[in-house]
């Protein structure tokens, strides 16, 4: 079953952040970064339960899943839940994308307009 994937507007807020954070640091490869960081949350329409649930998903109270992307000391969380029943059919949103080095993700961060 093919899921439809969407960003939360601070998911989006988040990746357009390191992406700015990266071009200063490594102008060269920053839109590389992004092109690729896109391309592994599109994977999440296919299979999105192979990622598992974040080690905060307990406290949390609900089934929130994170997929690692990047490298070393560059490793991202692409924090997500699954919606098997929503208006548009079955979806991925994409909640968040925290950088691995980040505090533990609590519920205030993610709350969404939608």
């Amino acid at each position: 079953m093919a899921y439809r994937v969407s960003l939360t507007a601070p998911a989006e807020a988040d990746a357009y952040a390191a992406f700015e954070r990266i071009r200063e640091v490594a102008p060269n490869s920053a839109a590389r970064w992004l092109r690729d960081l896109f391309a592994a949350i599109a994977t999440l329409a296919d299979m999105p339960a192979r990622c598992p649930l974040i080690p905060e998903a307990a406290e949390l109270s609900r089934p929130v899943r994170h997929l690692l992307y990047g490298r070393r000391t560059a490793i991202y969380r692409i924090i997500f839940d699954i919606q098997e029943t929503s208006e548009e059919g079955p979806r991925v949103r994409v909640l968040r994308i925290w950088h691995g080095a980040r505090d533990r993700i609590a519920a205030e961060d993610l709350e969404t307009e939608h």
